[in-house]
């Protein structure tokens, strides 16, 4: 079987979270992928966490089955020839780069607009689109979120923009050369549509209610059980029905006020002692079964020791191998699938400059 995307050729000229995760979602399909590097190699190769052979983990899960060509071995003009030639070229927005049928800049904010100097971070983003200031104790400073969340998102809609330009132009619907710009912050602003929308309309700031609690829903969040932990999610008046059910709270169950997430939310102390309570007798995988079986949204939470060992994710292939200078590290696979051309799952990383004569 052939890959979907196996005739597209990207260039990535920054080597960002971001770009790196759009070129990753071509190059898991098939797209031939080129990381045009500088002489100390991308900005991924130096974050943690590190290997101990002192290879970048976030980098290899970013860069399996991509060329990597040493820039400093190609002329000006060698570099033009290889953008113009490319289908797609991203950047992040930092220096002017040569025209190619599609560019494709992510950086933080855009290149206009009141941000656009701010400095970017992941949690200076979710600070601005609202959901930090939700997050944590009341009484306490905001939890940030670790990680990049923010920047991943950026590369999945740049990724998203880019392949809509792709196909239009493989149909004959375009023509012309295309630039393209995404923001970061603004791919951001789809984790809070509804909030922002509420606010807006009503004028209401959502107040921070503490761990575990996220208006208007109730419940919602990560519970401990007997054995591990749960993820619930009960929203309509139905799955609260049933999950009173399986909890034995039948007290609970039809009370008037508790048939909405709004009105659970606010009985929210009188609700969550028994919640907490009951959840403690149940083994998490056990109460994730029988969710499943009564169309109760419940997830459940694996440890870290647990992670690759869930029955869903092993028959998903959830997680493949990268390899790294002969070395194995699990990564997650490619986040959609198709199945008449699937993805690659995982592959080999290359080293610095690996391809540089193969592409010349």
């Amino acid at each position: 079987m052939t890959h979907a995307l196996e005739d597209i050729r990207v260039v990535d000229l920054s080597g960002s979270i971001a770009t790196a995760y759009c070129g990753k979602l071509f190059a898991d399909y098939g797209a031939e992928v080129i990381n045009l590097e500088s002489a100390n190699g991308f900005p991924t190769r130096l974050l943690e966490p590190l290997m101990p052979d002192g290879s970048s983990a976030m980098h290899a899960y970013l860069s399996t089955n991509k060329l990597s060509v040493d820039r400093t071995e190609l002329s000006d003009r060698q570099i033009e020839k290889l953008v113009r030639n490319a289908d797609l070229v991203l950047d992040d927005g930092s220096s002017e780069v040569p025209q190619a049928p599609l560019n494709m800049s992510v950086s933080w904010y855009g290149a206009g607009g009141p941000y656009s100097d701010f400095k970017g971070t992941d949690a200076l983003c979710f600070a601005l689109n609202g959901m930090l200031r939700l997050i944590g104790r009341v009484d306490g400073p905001p939890i940030i979120p670790t990680g990049y969340q923010a920047q991943i998102s950026g590369g999945i809609n740049a990724f998203i923009g880019s392949l809509g330009y792709i196909l239009g132009r493989e149909n004959g619907q375009i023509t012309e050369p295309i630039s393209l710009e995404t923001s970061i912050y603004e791919s951001m602003l789809a984790f809070t549509d509804v909030g922002a929308i509420a606010a807006y309309n009503t004028g209401i700031e959502a107040p921070r209610m503490g761990i575990n609690r996220y208006p208007p829903t109730y419940p919602l969040g990560i519970f401990p059980c007997k054995n591990g932990w749960i993820g619930l999610t009960v929203l309509t008046p139905g799955q609260w029905h049933t999950f009173c059910d399986l909890l034995d709270m039948p007290d609970f169950s039809d009370v008037p006020l508790f048939q909405t997430s709004v009105g659970r939310l606010q009985a929210i102390d009188a609700i969550e002692p028994i919640v907490q309570e009951r959840l403690l007798g149940f083994d998490a995988e056990e109460l994730f079964y029988k969710g499943q079986e009564n169309r109760i949204p419940l997830a459940r939470v694996p440890t870290l020791e647990e992670l690759f060992s869930v029955d869903q994710f092993v028959e998903r292939k959830a997680f493949s191998n990268a390899s790294v200078n002969g070395t194995n590290l699990k990564v997650p696979s490619v986040p959609f699938r198709l199945y008449t051309t699937p993805p690659n799952f995982g592959g080999r990383v290359a080293q610095l400059g690996e391809h540089t004569e193969e592409v010349l």
